[in-house]
């Protein structure tokens, strides 16, 4: 079952280049990972506003809809957020090191 505007998961390791099977895998950068994430959040907060604007004008009559990418859009956010955190945590904790 395909659900309507969902994203495939971000590939972590192992990516298949060019789908050969004789291709040899290509490891996913974490800034790529990172940047996927970012990009994945903002498509998601412009298919909201997208779906709220319509909803706003009459254009669409679909409140669940709407109310769906607009919580859809209201998590990658927050995903987005709890791994900058993380991250922050991180480089924290590496700062405070004695070498």
């Amino acid at each position: 079952m395909r659900i309507e505007g969902a994203r495939p998961p971000i590939p972590i390791e192992g990516l298949e280049s060019g789908g050969t099977p004789d291709a040899a895998p290509q490891r996913a950068s974490f800034e790529g990972v990172l940047e996927g994430l970012v990009d994945g959040a903002n498509a998601d907060q412009n298919k909201a506003k997208a779906a709220a604007e319509a909803l706003a004008r009459g254009a669409t009559d679909d409140l669940h809809g709407t109310m769906i990418s607009m919580k859809e859009a209201e998590i990658s956010l927050k995903l987005v957020g709890s791994v900058r955190n993380k991250l922050l945590d991180a480089f924290h904790e590496l700062w405070r090191i004695n070498v």
